[in-house]
């Protein structure tokens, strides 16, 4: 790919722009060479530290290596040194946009456009890879496989949840008790232990949400007449954690402490880590916001027959919980990277690391038997300068002869359903009137306080299945993401939002 970049004074390079684009760049795979920022682009912050990369890409890409391997029967092509499902480019997280289209052509009933409609923004999948196909017995086997993995999910989450809370409190203890220095090697082992779980929990709810729901739509679109135009209704999820959390957080040292700090990026008190972060919005509000008790899905179903009913119940529910889990693992993970807030800070002091170095370090390495010298960790900070000063492109195509203005559309979607019109406020704004609309780049479950609150949400980025979709969906706030006039749209105009067909108008 050869198209220029911008050094760090602004100006236009002239040599071609190749991987690596810093000294910490994960190698790009030699096969599957189309990127996304997908749904890190919507959530992360843009740029990561080397540390928060380690505790977010490393333990995702080994999560996707392990429940992959055990759906397709461990091919080849997931395994080697080689980041397959992520990537770490120009200090910017990605994810490998070839290999999970590779993973849904596997899949009985999936395809790839199922993937990029309900995470990567509705763009056009990119040409099929070259890697070997699951044949014969093991493609027999690759439904069958899925199903009891995503059967096994709220089990499974429901045991991490309880190794999260232990976790959390043995730190916190060992930290009031004086002893946590004795106990760090003891910590950061189990906290390692711990992401890996809690990512491929949520990868594996992120992947069953596709599958999941390609079965609800075949079960709708032949027991629902037209069921195109009620499929937002059909979306909701079960329960979500967040409410909850956002209720604890008056708590003392309780398991909503996190909800204060920024997600993702652990260094977020280093520079220049903290000017990428993305900070929490103020405390929840005081009001009766929320979905109304009975949602047009349950009136829709009890309107079907018993059989038809139970039928689409079905696969709606399971699509609700996949979902959920999805969203409750996520919180699991965001705990988890508070609580390496504080293993971090404290193993760079056991091992004589400068406050201002840790951050350019992985996990491995400060806890490892050798810490980088000083040497190496002044070229990781001069390379780290130059790559952010890179604009690095949600959208990677890095196969030999690729057109470098090859960029695929974004397509404005209608994620959560209802019409509403109302003056726009930005994320940073608190509601003062009813019938507000937010607009913004994107977002996550930091806005979860103020939902209640708004009429509709917009958004420049986000999908089917992004965080904030699903949160419109449980609060029953009409919604529309990937769309371009949410950049365009200053605090104080008037909007027209249609969360069912994706429209949104500036009304003055």
């Amino acid at each position: 790919m050869t198209t220029p970049a911008l050094a760090p004074d602004g100006t236009e390079r002239d040599t071609g722009w190749q991987p690596p684009f810093s000294r910490v760049d994960t190698h790009v795979h030699p096969r599957l060479r189309v990127y996304s920022a997908g749904n890190f682009g919507e959530v992360a912050p843009e740029r990561l530290s080397p540390m928060s990369w380690s505790l977010v890409g490393r333990p995702m890409e080994l999560g996707t290596r392990r429940f992959i391997g055990r759906v397709l029967g461990h091919p080849r092509w997931t395994t080697g040194s080689t980041y397959v499902f992520t990537g770490y480019l120009g200090l910017r997280p990605y994810h490998n946009l070839t290999a999970y289209c590779h993973v849904a052509e596997e899949v009985v009933l999936t395809e790839p456009q199922d993937v990029t409609e309900a995470y990567f923004e509705g763009v056009q999948p990119p040409p099929p890879s070259d890697v070997e196909r699951v044949m014969g017995w093991r493609k027999v086997m690759v439904g069958p496989r899925m199903l009891t993995e995503l059967l096994r999910l709220r089990t499974r989450n429901a045991r991490l949840e309880q190794q999260v809370f232990a976790f959390e409190q043995d730190v916190r203890d060992a930290a009031a008790a004086g002893g946590l220095d004795w106990r760090l090697g003891e910590f950061t082992a189990r906290g390692k232990r711990l992401l890996e779980i809690a990512w491929e929990v949520h990868i594996t709810c992120t992947s069953g949400a596709v599958a999941a729901e390609v079965v609800r739509r075949k079960v709708t679109d032949r027991l629902v007449p037209h069921a195109d135009s009620v499929a937002g209704w059909l979306r909701e999820p079960a329960e979500l954690p967040w409410t909850r959390l956002f209720g604890l957080g008056p708590m003392a040292d309780g398991p909503a402490g996190f909800l204060d700090k920024v997600f993702y990026e652990v260094a977020d008190q280093h520079l220049p880590w903290a000017e990428y972060a993305v900070r929490p919005l103020a405390k929840p509000m005081e009001g009766n916001g929320g979905p109304a008790e009975v949602s047009p899905r349950e009136a829709l179903i009890g309107m079907r027959g018993a059989l038809r009913g139970r039928a689409v119940d079905a696969s709606v529910l399971f699509l609700g919980d996949m979902m959920s889990v999805r969203e409750q693992s996520k919180s699991l993970a965001m705990r988890l990277l508070h609580v390496h807030r504080t293993l971090a800070r404290e193993l760079a002091r056991a091992r004589g690391v400068a406050d201002a170095d840790w951050p350019y370090l992985s996990m491995d390495e400060l806890s490892g038997p050798a810490v980088p010298d000083p040497v190496e960790i002044d070229r990781r900070r001069e390379s780290c300068a130059e790559a952010l000063g890179l604009v690095m492109p949600d959208y990677l195509d890095l196969r030999p002869g690729a057109s470098p203005d090859a960029v695929p559309r974004r397509r404005p979607t209608g994620v959560s359903p209802g019409v509403f019109e109302g003056t726009a406020i930005g994320v940073e704004d608190m509601p003062t009137e009813d019938g507000v609309v937010l607009v913004c780049e994107s977002a996550d479950a930091n806005i979860m306080p103020i939902l209640p609150f708004v009429g509709a949400v917009v958004t420049a980025r986000g999908s089917q299945y992004s965080h904030v979709a699903i949160l419109c969906r449980e609060m029953g706030v009409p919604a529309v993401v990937s769309h371009p006039l949410a950049s365009d749209i200053a605090p104080g105009r008037r909007v027209h939002v249609n969360g069912d067909t994706g429209e949104v108008r500036i009304l003055d």
